[in-house]
Parts: C-alpha cells; structure tokens; sequence
C-alpha cells in the first residue's frame, strides 16, 4: 500500500464544521426563509420557527367557519 505524501493541509474537527454550519444556518434564519436545492431545483424551505408558529396562526385565524363558508358561496 502506497504511503499517502503528506502535503500542508489544514485539520478541523468533525464537531467544528458542524458548529460553523449551525451558525451559517441560523443567520441565514434571521435574514429570512432559506431554500434548500438539490441538483439546482428548490427541494425544501426552512424558516424560522417564530415566523412558522405566525403564519400557522394566521392560517388558523383566517380558516374560522366564517371565513369558510364565505369562500363557499
């Protein structure tokens, strides 16, 4: 087996990239939804949790039976 040539490289632990990407993530968050894509095609969005909790309750509020059969008609 050949030895590998040992060439200047940088070392960084496991639990540091995942540190550096939770950050990343998170200030994205703060700036607003953030669209995962895959192969170039948006496949996920992520928001904040606080921002998901409001549109569920603006969802919740504008689904009462009122507003429903107003839609009916």
């Amino acid at each position: 087996m050949k030895r590998m040539r040992e060439a200047p490289a940088e070392t960084v632990a496991i639990s540091r990239i995942r540190l550096q990407a939770t950050q990343e993530l998170k200030r994205r968050l703060a700036q607003g939804p953030v669209i995962v894509q895959r192969q170039g095609k948006a496949v996920a969005v992520l928001i904040d949790p606080a921002q998901w909790q409001q549109w569920v309750r603006k969802l919740e509020q504008g689904a009462s039976p009122r507003t429903n059969s107003r839609r009916r008609r």
